[in-house]
C-alpha cells in the first residue's frame, strides 16, 4: 500500500471513528429547547431520555412526572409488559390530572417518540425499564429532578 493510500485510509477511520463518537454524544444538540419543536428528533428525545426533561424541555410538567412518562412509554415501545390501568391509577395518585392526561399527554407522546427511534430499545435501557417499571405499579416514582 504506498503511503498516501494509507494516510487516506487513516483519515477515513478516523473520520468514521469520529462521526460514531459524535453519536453517541447526541449529535450537536446542546441539550436545550428541543423538546419544543414541531418534529422532535430522535437524538434530542434521547438526550432528554437520558438526561432529564428539564427546564423548557420538561414542557410546563414536573420533569419527575416526564421521567415515569417516559420510562412507561418506553416500556409499550420496548414490549416489557406492565399493568397499565393500576401504573395509570398510581400516577393520578402521585401526581393528580386524569387518566387521559396521563395516558395520551404523558404515556403515548412519550411512546410516539421512542417507537420513531429502531435503534431506541437498547440493552441499557431494557435493563432500567424491567427495574424500574414495577416500582411505578406500586406507586413508587423516583424523585431524580
Amino acid at each position: 500500500m504506498k503511503k498516501s493510500t494509507a494516510r487516506i485510509a487513516i483519515l477515513l477511520l478516523t473520520a468514521v471513528a469520529g462521526h460514531a463518537a459524535m453519536a453517541a454524544d447526541y449529535g450537536s444538540y446542546r441539550g436545550k429547547g428541543g423538546m419544543g419543536a414541531y418534529k422532535i428528533e430522535s437524538n434530542v428525545y434521547e438526550y432528554h431520555y437520558d438526561k432529564g426533561f428539564t427546564g423548557p424541555d420538561a414542557m410546563g410538567w414536573d420533569p419527575n412526572l416526564q421521567f415515569a412518562w417516559s420510562r412507561l412509554g418506553a416500556a409499550k415501545t420496548c414490549g416489557i409488559p406492565y399493568d397499565r390501568p393500576n401504573a395509570v391509577a398510581q400516577l393520578i395518585k402521585k401526581y393528580q390530572q386524569d387518566a387521559l392526561m396521563h395516558e395520551m399527554n404523558g404515556i403515548d407522546f412519550h411512546a410516539a417518540q421512542s417507537k420513531a427511534n429502531p435503534k431506541f430499545c437498547a440493552l441499557e435501557r431494557v435493563e432500567e425499564l424491567k427495574a424500574v417499571i414495577p416500582a411505578f405499579e406500586k406507586g413508587d416514582f423516583p424523585a431524580r429532578f
